[in-house]
């Protein structure tokens, strides 16, 4: 059977620095044709835009932006899981980033 290779917007590095906003979708489904990326609807990136209008460029502001945001990384944390429970597999594999398993999990064991 076929393997599903699917981008989410949820499941993303957490975003504080220009390193960590995304290419623009058109360039990732050049660049990666076997990953499935509809589930992400802007050819831009959202969650860099959001944390910009709130902190300002990346230039003025190089401190965390969202990693100092709790409550939007426990809602990012809470749509990701929604596409986890939402999938028909059995089984699965989560590829994403450390930075935000870290938000995700730490609070279980603090």
């Amino acid at each position: 059977p076929k393997i599903p290779f699917i981008a989410h917007e949820e499941w993303r590095e957490t975003v504080n620095y220009l390193c960590d906003s995304r290419r623009p979708l058109t360039a990732l489904r050049s660049l990666y044709p076997c990953v499935d990326f509809s589930p992400c609807i802007h050819d831009h990136d959202p969650l860099w835009e959001k944390y910009q209008q709130i902190h300002g460029c990346h230039e003025t502001h190089t401190k965390l932006r969202e990693s100092n945001d709790p409550q939007g990384l426990l809602e990012r944390a809470h749509k990701a899981w929604k596409v986890v429970l939402e999938r028909p597999e059995r089984r699965l594999a989560l590829v994403g980033h450390s930075a935000f398993f870290m938000h995700m999990f730490t609070p279980l064991f603090e």
